[in-house]
């Protein structure tokens, strides 16, 4: 009994290790219902917008003013034309008033804007034509930290031995300056302190501010998301995955429900989890960042977003097959348990009945076989059925898992194993299938625009090619968008597209050999195909 007992323990041990949660996951679940209703969030923000609007009724400079100011402040993470359009009207009042302190403060929003949008040396234009002396402290505060976030990104942006290091450094002491303006015990304080400790590389100083900071004070949710994304970067800093990976998505969360589109936490919290092999939550993300990003305006965060989304959709079509291997695997699994529990049913009935109830039980037992036989041979099927099925709608895919296992496991508990067959036949990917080559192609149609028209200049006019119905990709066009997003592997291909190896090189072959260009530089003109 005791050998028993360690053979289950054997075969159970991969399964809690398959279904052990991480750190994270209850954090990432939040994010991913909030995630669901995010557009309730947007509403509720453009008709506290419409009410402020409202207001602008009002005839006198200063009560305008105030609107202005109120309406700037609520797209300036929101949209930012629209926050543009009302930093300009303050600057034009306050000129107009000839009003110093409102003139410098007008400058300081436009620059935030220009910032925010990765116009840098706007930026930095704008901030030059301000006198820092005439400034008050919290405006002062206000300067030198936006000048020093703009020679951040300056530096992080140039990435060489001389430029990099010098803006680094200016970065650096305006930061400091902007420190010793804040009063103690605030949370700009803690702020900036974590933020020049990051800077300096003084990781463990700059989480136990951050810490301090989202433990002990009540943060607005702008606040918190930026105490939060700035945590998950300090301990990303220093290899500490879950950590990051739970702050990042807490940040998330916070830009969600304000409405904040001008935000890096969707992206970096894709690039996170796409390291852990999460490629489907990577892409439902970054598909976030990049809706974000264009609602926004931010031109620099839609070419960070470019760098990487070709690369966890490409990573995803090849994962679609892995998940598919997984699907088989639960079905395997299901064969043992049924396995186990008749041969604990054998093993009880051998000890306690006489030699013609151990025949009898022998021939249940041959009974079983033939019936775990045919469970094999069904799961075989299943693995036919599903080998050509390499793509399929990302979170209705899961759903499907998530719906199968249950149904197995109630079956399980009530001891109807037989039914378990019924369930395993229902299953027919078919149609995902087709619908996956579509999203696809929608998608890299939306990453690539100009594909087609870029891809038929390797032509004559007689041999250009055209999307089918429903604006979908022809086999030649496809076999090309692929090697376009990096996968050139004729095996891969073919297992991608549910083709044979030989059927992909003669499709390759037959489409080079009508192009204008030589077949050895055919592929390389093909990588020359820009994005959007």
């Amino acid at each position: 009994m005791k050998n028993h007992l360690v053979v289950c323990f054997l075969i159970f041990l991969p399964l809690y290790h398959t279904f052990a949660q991480k750190p994270y996951d209850k954090t990432l679940e939040e994010l991913d219902n909030i995630i669901q209703i995010r557009s309730t969030f947007t509403i509720e923000k453009q008709q506290h917008i419409q009410y402020i609007k409202n207001l602008l009724t009002e005839e006198d400079v200063e009560g305008k003013t105030r609107v202005y100011q109120k309406l700037y402040n609520e797209y300036k993470s929101f949209i930012y034309d629209s926050a543009f359009v009302y930093a300009q009207l303050l600057l034009q009042t306050a000129c107009l008033q000839q009003h110093p302190v409102q003139i410098n403060e007008s400058k300081l929003k436009l620059s935030f804007l220009l910032l925010s949008s990765g116009l840098l040396h706007e930026c930095l234009d704008t901030l030059q034509s301000i006198r820092v002396e005439e400034l008050p402290d919290t405006l002062q505060k206000e300067y030198y930290s936006q000048i020093a976030r703009a020679y951040y990104d300056l530096s992080d942006y140039s990435q060489d031995k001389y430029f990099s290091p010098t803006y680094h450094n200016l970065g650096n002491q305006y930061l400091k300056k902007a420190v010793l303006l804040c009063k103690p015990n605030t949370w700009e304080y803690y702020y900036f302190q974590g933020w020049y400790a990051m800077r300096i590389h003084n990781i463990q100083a700059a989480i136990g501010y951050y810490e301090h900071l989202l433990k002990n004070y009540k943060l607005s949710l702008n606040q918190y998301a930026i105490a939060a994304s700035s945590l998950s970067t300090a301990y990303k800093s220093i290899h500490q995955s879950n950590n990051a990976i739970k702050w990042m998505a807490q940040a998330a969360i916070a830009d969600i429900k304000a409405s904040n589109h001008e935000t890096v936490a969707a992206r970096v919290l894709a690039e996170l989890i796409y390291q852990q092999g999460e490629s489907l939550r990577a892409y439902q993300y970054v598909k976030i960042a990049l809706e974000d990003a264009g609602v926004y305006g931010a031109r620099h965060r839609k070419l960070q977003i470019s760098d990487i989304l070709p690369i966890i959709e490409g990573n995803q079509l090849g994962q679609t097959e892995t998940q598919n291997k997984a699907l088989q695997q639960y079905s395997i699994v299901l064969t043992i348990l049924a396995v186990l529990v008749v041969l604990f049913a054998f093993i009880i009935f051998k000890q306690n009945r006489s030699l013609l109830q151990a025949k009898s039980s022998l021939a249940a037992s041959n009974e079983y076989l033939t019936e775990a036989n045919y469970r094999m041979q069904e799961a075989n099927k299943i693995k036919e059925e599903y080998i050509g099925h390499f793509f399929t709608t990302f979170s209705e895919y899961i759903d499907k898992i998530d719906a199968f296992k249950k149904a197995v496991t109630r079956k399980i508990t009530s001891r109807r194993i037989e039914e378990i067959g019924d369930i395993v036949q229902k299953i027919n990917l078919k149609t995902e299938r087709e619908n996956l080559f579509y999203s696809f192609d929608t998608t890299f149609l939306r990453i690539f625009p100009n594909f087609i028209v870029d891809f038929n200049t390797l032509f004559k006019e007689e041999d250009h090619y055209n999307l089918h119905e429903r604006q979908e990709l022809s086999v030649e066009l496809r076999i090309f968008a692929l090697i376009r997003l990096g996968i050139k592997d004729n095996e891969k291909i073919a297992k991608i597209l549910d083709y044979s190896i030989n059927t992909i090189y003669t499709y390759k072959t037959k489409v080079k050999n009508k192009s204008r260009v030589p077949n050895e530089h055919f592929e390389d003109e093909l990588m020359k195909i820009k994005t959007g």
